[in-house]
């Protein structure tokens, strides 16, 4: 039902998990065999250094209400069974660049160790 790629709206965990709000979330995986799948918290604020743009002319399906950004620094596992509504669903680029970014941030954190 669900693929990499999609915008999902789901209840996303507060950094301390104590609490979650509904906000949109970039599947990078496809759910695997229990639902579960690897995702990218959206943003529509643009002040946070490890995010990548995000704008309709970044999807091939839907569209966004306002310009937004992933936060590749806000990745989790979540499950299929959280999500509530499918939106739109990025070109397969956006995902690779994403994931990109992310192993950038990660190389550079080991880089410093």
């Amino acid at each position: 039902m669900f693929e990499a790629g999609e915008l999902v709206l789901l209840p996303f965990p507060f950094t301390d998990a104590s609490a979650s709000k509904r906000r949109p979330v970039l599947m990078l995986t496809t759910p695997d065999e229990y639902g579960d799948f690897i995702g990218m918290a959206i943003s529509s604020r643009s002040h946070h250094a490890n995010a990548e743009p995000l704008q309709n002319d970044s999807l091939s399906e839907g569209y966004l209400p306002k310009p937004s950004w992933i936060r590749v620094d806000r990745v989790v596992t979540l499950n299929v069974g959280l999500v509530t509504k499918s939106f739109a669903k990025t070109k397969s680029e956006v995902r690779r660049q994403a994931v990109s970014r992310l192993c950038e941030m990660l190389q550079r954190q080991i880089s410093t160790v």
